[in-house]
């Protein structure tokens, strides 16, 4: 099938279009330059000109989650506007859309895992922005797929255990949070299961796909320093009251995949096998960190 991928030269985007294209489909890939979901004409010739592609991914986001406090209306113009935007353009093209959304659309006070269905009370400006993005996608074009995530970490761009690999190499003493809980997802893994996702296309609506371990970012942090060195590094746990961030973060945003494992997806790996695979491909790059 062809695939018209929006935002393909970022980490999901780059991971999705290998996976797609790894399995024989065909993929359309675009980034700003080619398709900025926040200029609407720009979004309109989606329609008129991928009119022959089975689907499309929006892989766009805004997502620098402390700068988007400061930026409430360029946050909103791609998450919310330019989804909106993008699954109008869909509809009139008769592309079906699978639109990528977050964690944070929750606010971390629940003691069991979120599902899909629970309400969301989204603490900061992205995620409320998120939120809104997928309501507006779901006004504009019911027949779509919203696909929940969290904490993504991927060999082709900025993520939280390239950001610890690249403090211990400078040699700074490590500082990290331990009472924030969720599940990190390699973006490698999550591609193979958006891919299944469009294949096996199921039932339109809400789904949460993310990696099958919960921990801490302490405890991602260990365990990514472990993949890059090979041994156990010593990291000190602190309090999220200890690191204040403009934006506030959910304290547990662990969500509930059974609905997407209920599909037949590929499961995700273990994390230590995908941290391990992480830093082989960041090493075998040469790219520096």
């Amino acid at each position: 099938m062809d695939v018209l991928v929006v935002g393909a030269a970022g980490m999901l985007g780059t991971d999705l279009v290998a996976e797609l294209e790894g399995r024989g489909h065909r993929t359309i890939a675009t980034d700003i330059k080619e398709l900025d979901i926040t200029d609407s004409s720009s979004v309109a010739n989606v329609a008129l000109n991928h009119y022959h592609a089975r689907w499309c991914v929006n892989c766009a986001a805004y997502t620098a989650v402390d700068k988007a406090e400061g930026e409430p209306q360029k946050a909103a113009e791609l998450n919310t506007i330019g989804a909106s935007f993008l699954a109008r353009a869909c509809s009139i093209g008769k592309l079906k859309l699978l639109h990528l959304s977050t964690d944070f659309v929750f606010d971390g006070t629940s003691r069991k895992p979120y599902d899909p269905d629970d309400p969301t009370e989204p603490l900061g400006v992205y995620g409320s922005t998120k939120r809104d993005g997928e309501e507006a996608v779901r006004t504009a074009l019911p027949t779509a797929l919203i696909v929940r995530t969290s904490w993504l970490f991927g060999a082709n761009g900025p993520s939280f255990p390239r950001t610890m690999i690249r403090a211990y190499e400078a040699g700074r003493h490590l500082k990290v949070v331990n009472d924030q809980v969720g599940c990190p997802t390699y973006t490698a893994d999550l591609a193979k299961v958006l891919v299944d996702l469009m294949e096996k296309d199921p039932f339109p609506g809400i789904y949460h796909s993310v990696g099958p371990e919960v921990m801490s970012w302490h405890r991602l942090a260990t365990l990514a320093l472990e993949s890059w060195t090979g041994k156990t590094i010593d990291i000190e746990a602190i309090k999220t009251d200890a690191y204040p961030t403009p934006a506030k973060r959910p304290a547990y945003s662990v969500l509930d995949t059974s609905k997407t494992l209920d599909v037949g997806v590929t499961k995700m790996r273990p994390i230590r096998e995908a941290l391990d695979d992480f830093c082989k491909r960041i090493r075998d790059s040469g790219k520096p960190l």
